[in-house]
């Protein structure tokens, strides 16, 4: 027998929403990442995690937040291409994110070197944007399906 997914009614295009809940757990002030990723309109991919560096700056942990999205974004790509579902090249993957300081900061090539963590993230950021992996763009937090990957209580 052959089985195969068919997605009907949506363009295949491979998209991602990611969001941060600042410090979501009071017992020990950790903030919460979460991403989900769509292959034509359904859920391929998601994640709900508690963020394990510390840190004082809110745009320190949207960066933790987007990298993660970012690297799963890039294994993603290479999967669907591995597993031939896509004839063409795929085009940079769409990650939609509720911050439009941290989207400027991302493009910027400008950077504070106040943090090296940080540093880092951002270089990893700016190389897939440059690499044509990934695409940012902003997304009103209504519009934000990550958001309820944050929220407290949520586990997946």
């Amino acid at each position: 027998m052959d089985y195969r997914l068919t997605y009907t009614g949506y363009l295949l295009v491979l998209e991602g929403y990611t969001d941060i809940g600042w410090i979501s757990n009071t017992e020990d002030n950790s903030s919460t990442s979460g991403w989900v990723f769509l292959l034509g309109g359904g859920a391929i991919s998601w994640a709900s995690k508690k963020q394990t560096c510390i840190t004082g700056l809110i745009i320190e942990y949207e960066f933790v937040a987007l990298a993660a999205a970012g690297k799963e974004a890039e294994w993603l790509k290479n999967l669907l291409l591995k597993i031939l579902l896509w004839s063409k090249p795929i085009a940079h993957i769409s990650i939609r994110y509720d911050s439009a300081a941290t989207l400027a900061k991302a493009y910027s090539r400008m950077y504070n070197r106040k943090s090296r963590q940080l540093g880092v993230r951002h270089n990893m950021i700016r190389e897939l944007i440059t690499n044509g992996v990934i695409f940012i763009e902003f997304v009103r937090s209504q519009q934000n399906l990550a958001d309820h990957l944050t929220k407290d209580g949520i586990k997946v």
